[in-house]
Parts: structure tokens; sequence; C-alpha cells
């Protein structure tokens, strides 16, 4: 994928965050393939820079589940199991709810016009199948409920799992399992129950079907309709 030189620009940003992100973007948009090799030198020559950050770019984007080093080949895209997915979004979820629980799902206003903003985003890019923008819009859904905890510790520790939720949405895409007709309303539905101001085991119970409902997905589609197992 080769193209012409260009450095990176100024940025808070480390070189190793700046790449991962470029190389990210690169797979959302299929620019890069599945079974595609990364080339180490290709990407320093073409963003000047040495191999050091570039290294930390695939370690990180690797971490994420995007990419996985293959025999002879090396760091090539992949795409998640159902098993990856299904621990990624445990753990994700757990947090999301943990988050819930402190606030006692009283959504401040803010949070409620950000929620909105995100599902508008969703739904407007959804109708274009921009996968890249999807995913922004749907992190910007979920870190606002967990800001909402002010914690900013917890925070931390969902934020570190954005990966496999990128990973996921382009698993999703490479099995052709997107679902863009239905992606706004099952955000929609979360910040109803908020609005509402319904119990918090409520609002914690859909919260968790809202992430179980992905790996399940894909568990069915690539095991030809096993229920997948608990």
């Amino acid at each position: 994928f080769m193209e012409s030189t260009s450095k990176l620009a100024v940025s808070r940003k480390t070189l190793h965050e700046q790449l991962a992100d470029i190389l990210r973007e690169k797979i959302l948009r299929a620019e890069i393939l599945p079974g595609e090799k990364i080339n180490e030198k290709e990407i320093a020559q073409r963003y000047q820079v040495s191999r050091g950050p570039v290294r930390e770019a695939l370690r990180q984007i690797e971490e994420e589940g995007l990419v996985t080093y293959a025999s002879q080949k090396g760091c090539v895209v992949k795409a998640l199991t159902y098993e990856e997915m299904s621990e990624a979004y445990l753990l994700r979820s757990t947090l999301e709810c943990l988050a819930v629980k402190i606030f006692d799902g009283k959504m401040s206003q803010e949070g409620l016009i950000k929620l909105q903003q995100a599902i508008d985003d969703i739904e407007e890019n959804a109708k274009k199948r921009e996968l890249y923008e999807i995913i922004s819009a749907d992190e910007r859904f979920h870190s606002t409920i967990v800001e909402e905890s002010g914690c900013d510790r917890l925070y931390k520790m969902w934020k570190s799992l954005r990966g496999s939720n990128t990973a996921t949405y382009y698993t999703m895409k490479s099995e052709d399992l997107m679902p863009y007709d239905v992606l706004g309303r099952n955000h929609q539905y979360i910040l109803d129950l908020f609005r509402k101001q319904m119990d918090v085991d409520t609002i914690v119970r859909e919260i968790d079907l809202h992430y179980s409902v992905v790996p399940q997905t894909l568990y069915q589609a690539t095991h030809k309709g096993k229920i997948p197992p608990k």
C-alpha cells in the first residue's frame, strides 16, 4: 500500500500513536485487506521515520486484534475469533455497567445530548456504509456513559479496550455481518432508558445484552447456527 513519501503531522500524539491511527484507518477502509502483509520498511520510508515507531504501532494494533504475525509472512491483517470478541466485550461491558452503577443511571442533560449526537452520526454514516466514522461515533456514545461516572481510572481502563471494539466492527464487516440498518436503533434504545430514568438493573441488563449480541451473531454465522457457549 505504498504511496508517495510524506511526513507525519506535528501532534500531541507520539509517532507510534499517529502511525497506529493511520494503519487502523487503512484497515477499516479496506485499503489493507485480510491476509495482506504490512511491511515495516515501507511504512518507515513512506512517513520518513525510523522502524522503531513502526514496530510500536504494529504492536499496538496487534494488541487491538487488527493484525497478527504469521509464519514466513510477517505482520498481516486478521479478524477476531468469537472467543476473542466475546472476552473483549465482556470486559468492556462490565466496566461500562460499573460506571452506570456509580452514577446510579442518572445521566446528565449534557450527557443525554452527547449520546443523541453520537446516535445521529451513527445513523448518518450507516447509510453511507462509512465504517471508520461509525466506529468513531460508537466510541463517543459509550465513552460518554463511562465518563459520566467521573472516575478517571475506570475510564482509562475502559478506554484501553478501544482497540477490541475497532477490531470487532472490522471483523463483522469482513464477515459481511454488519447490521447497518439497526445500529442507530440499538443505541437509541439505551439512550431512551436513560431518558426515562429507568432503574439501574434494567439499564445494566440492556447494556450487557447490547454487547453480547455481536459475538453471538458472529458465532452463529461461523458455526452454522449453533448456540454459542456461555
